[in-house]
C-alpha cells in the first residue's frame, strides 16, 4: 500500500514540483492551495507525512499544524513547513509548534521528498524488483513464422526488437537511479 503525502501551499509550482519528486509509485500525493480546504483533506485522508505552507489562505500553515500536533492522530505524524522566499518566520509560532523540517522556498523538491522519505520509514529499495524477460529466451521462443503470421518483415523485426532492448536499458538505468536515490542517506 502506497504512502499518503498531503502537501498544502499557495504556490501551485511548489506543489507541482512535488508531485513530480513523487512520481512512483510507492507514493500517493495529495494537495490544496488553501488552508481550510486542506485541514478538511487531512482530516478524511490521514496522511502518513504532512507538508504545509505558513502563508496559506485562509488557515496558514501555523494555525493547521498547531490543530494538528494537538490531535493524537496527527501528533507523531512528520510535519515539514514550507516557508515563502522573502518570508521571516514567526519565531514564536514556530517554537511551539512540533514540525520536522523547514524548507525555504525555492526548495529542491529532491531534497524534500528524500527527507520526506526518511520521515515516513521508506529509506530502503523495495524487497523485490520486478523481472525483466530474458532477450535470449525471447529469441529462442520467437519462429520465424511469428513474423510472417504477424505481418512484419525481417527488417522491421529487428528495428522492433533493437528499439525494445533500447527501452530496456533506458528502464534499467532510470530504476538504478531511482534506487541509489532512495539508499542515500
Amino acid at each position: 500500500m502506497p504512502f499518503k503525502i498531503f502537501a498544502a501551499d499557495n504556490s501551485p509550482s511548489a506543489l507541482n514540483a512535488l508531485h513530480l519528486a513523487f512520481q512512483d509509485s510507492y507514493y500517493d500525493i495529495y494537495t490544496s492551495e488553501d488552508g481550510v480546504e486542506a485541514l478538511e483533506l487531512i482530516m478524511q485522508i490521514d496522511p502518513d507525512a504532512i507538508v504545509l505552507g505558513l502563508s496559506l489562505p485562509r488557515k496558514d500553515g501555523y494555525e493547521i499544524g498547531g490543530f494538528l500536533k494537538k490531535r493524537k492522530q496527527f501528533k507523531d505524524k512528520p510535519l515539514i513547513l514550507l516557508q515563502d522566499a522573502f518570508q521571516e518566520p514567526d519565531e514564536e509560532k514556530l517554537k511551539s509548534l512540533k514540525y520536522d523540517k523547514l524548507f525555504k522556498k525555492p526548495f529542491d523538491s529532491e531534497e524534500v521528498a528524500a527527507a520526506i522519505r526518511k520521515l515516513v520509514g521508506e529509506t530502503k529499495a523495495p524487497d523485490t524488483l520486478p523481472e525483466e524477460p530474458d532477450v535470449q529466451e525471447v529469441q529462442e521462443n520467437t519462429t520465424e513464422g511469428d513474423s510472417v503470421n504477424m505481418g512484419l518483415g525481417k527488417e522491421l523485426e529487428e528495428a522492433v526488437m533493437e528499439k525494445v532492448k533500447q527501452e530496456i536499458l533506458q528502464m534499467e538505468r532510470e530504476l538504478e537511479k531511482r534506487i541509489i536515490a532512495r539508499l542515500k542517506p
